[in-house]
């Protein structure tokens, strides 16, 4: 179990620095005792009622985040990360579906965590940053009479857990709806950490970035469980700044980045940052969304790194796939990590062969989740009997075992009875150097059943000027469609939007593209 993996580091290698942020280092033999305290202070303010109360978290990538999530897990209680992106509206409709009483967060969100308190009187709110915890040295350890070199004897007894309970609750995104939440087990997070640092070869010695928000499922696994088991260091930026970035990697030497497309664009469009600017950095690993090979391109010409695509979901811990510097195609999602199996279904069932596109993907493994959080009818549509999970992305994987992933079958597009994935049409649409983001959707044609439609957010007029690129018109967006992939998958129209509708994580929504009147 990580949280005993994190308490063997503070016994063997207690001066061993585990997190560094904008306020506090922490040892991991400080982690360690700075969340022993903070288990003293849930069952002070907050008393268990069950055995695996839900325990809301609102606190940004940080040491606090870490010492909330090792305290509660201590206490055994079932973490759910919130998402402070959010609207309060949207933040209040999950944390009444979750049936949460407690609530971890920063006085940052005070007003926030105020809101919902109004909302659900029996919510009980614990300000992290208001305990006493700071910085719980040697000496603050001597003062009270614990002898650091005997700290586990002074620790409280770490419950037994059984692989199949549920440590943690991620709510979904909601890009096709309202948000789900899913119920990932001991089982899943640790096999998925495991299973994800042999494949990418990380080591103790390894110093991660942690910017992506822990609500995001890759956050928590990527920038916070994988470091504390390997007992590296992290460094972690509670707000996405190029500039800040830049510095933290210079500073740390940090080594592996884990972060969403839409940062690395901002970073490859930042006026700061060179080639020596990244020299440390070994691993940069995207995920979240899909890679646009252009971002790809600017990224290497920027900083002499190549930008590796992995794939995964918040149900299935939640990394499937991964490039890597010695294992790596362009275009692809990677390899798939081991544990894992993978296998793509038509739409009667049939496994097909190796190298067949247009089938949907489905994944088992220990990494797959337990289900969704008081949705047992949802559960049972994309689990199937033997505990394979049905992705709802169509993937094809090559005789070499690399996957790609084609488009979503909920976004395929019957077009005189045709299959035509919108991804495909999005990819072409990203290789215009005036385009920074494109979406495709399917509209009802009365001679061919459906055309794909494309909305399109340009490049502002400066950078377009700067780099002598001139602004498209639609028929130029076609045409160059055209040229790339079968002419018959050419959007029938175009629109271009100033500003593409996204989530919290940066994906955008399709279910709010309109069409014009």
């Amino acid at each position: 179990m990580i949280l005993e993996k994190v308490i063997d580091h503070a016994i063997e290698s207690p001066n061993n620095v585990a997190i560094v942020d904008d306020k506090r280092t922490l040892t991991y033999r400080e982690l360690v005792w700075a969340s022993h305290l903070f288990v003293n202070h849930l069952r002070r303010l907050a008393p268990q009622e069950k055995f695996g109360d839900n325990l809301g978290l609102l606190i940004p990538p940080s040491s606090a985040f870490a010492v909330a999530l090792g305290g509660a897990r201590w206490d055994e209680r079932i973490l759910m990360p919130l998402n402070y992106l959010l609207k309060p509206n949207e933040l209040l409709a999950v944390v009444k579906d979750s049936g949460m009483k407690l609530l971890v967060a920063i006085t940052f969100f005070k007003p926030m965590a105020e809101a919902l308190q109004k909302a659900i009187p029996q919510l009980t709110v614990i300000y992290i940053d208001e305990l006493t915890w700071e910085k719980p040295s040697l000496m603050t350890m001597a003062s009270i009479g614990i002898n650091p070199k005997n700290l586990r004897k002074h620790l409280h007894p770490v419950p037994a857990r059984k692989p199949e309970d549920v440590a943690v609750v991620m709510y979904t995104s909601g890009t096709a709806g309202l948000p789900k939440g899913v119920m990932l087990t001991n089982q899943n997070l640790e096999s998925n950490a495991t299973d994800s640092c042999d494949h990418a070869r990380f080591t103790d010695k390894t110093v991660f970035l942690g910017v992506l928000p822990m609500f995001h499922t890759l956050g928590l696994q990527g920038c916070l469980l994988i470091p504390m088991m390997l007992g590296s260091k992290v460094i972690y930026q509670a707000r996405f700044s190029p500039v800040s970035t830049l510095d933290l990697i210079q500073k740390h030497a940090i080594e592996v980045l884990i972060m969403v497309p839409t940062m690395y664009a901002i970073m490859a469009g930042a006026k700061s940052g060179n080639v020596e600017t990244m020299k440390s950095v070994k691993i940069a690993v995207s995920g979240g969304e899909p890679l646009p090979v252009t971002l790809i391109e600017q990224f290497q010409e920027k900083f002499g790194i190549t930008l590796m695509e992995g794939f995964g979901l918040t149900e299935t811990s939640p990394i499937v796939s991964l490039n890597m510097p010695w294992a790596h195609k362009p275009g692809s999602a990677g390899k798939i990590i081991p544990e894992v199996r993978v296998k793509t279904v038509d739409e009667a069932g049939n496994v097909l062969p190796i190298g067949v596109d247009g089938g949907e993907l489905y994944i088992q493994g220990p990494n797959v989740m337990k289900g969704y959080y008081n949705q047992p009818e949802l559960t049972a549509e994309v689990l199937t009997s033997d505990r394979w999970f049905k992705t709802g992305d169509i993937a094809r994987i090559d005789d070499e075992g690399y996957l790609y992933i084609t488009g979503r079958k909920k976004d395929m597009i019957i077009m005189a009875g045709e299959k035509v994935f919108p991804r495909e049409i999005e990819d072409a649409i990203k290789q215009h150097p005036a385009v920074v983001v494109s979406a495709v959707i399917g509209v009802k044609d009365p001679a061919r059943g459906e055309m794909p439609v494309a909305f399109v957010q340009l490049k502002s007029d400066a950078d377009l000027l700067a780099a002598n690129t001139p602004k498209p018109t639609a028929q130029d967006i076609r045409a160059f469609v055209r040229e790339r992939i079968a002419p018959y998958k050419a959007p029938k129209d175009v629109y271009f939007l100033e500003e593409m509708p996204k989530s919290p994580t940066g994906k955008v929504l399709k279910r709010e593209l309109k069409i014009p009147a």
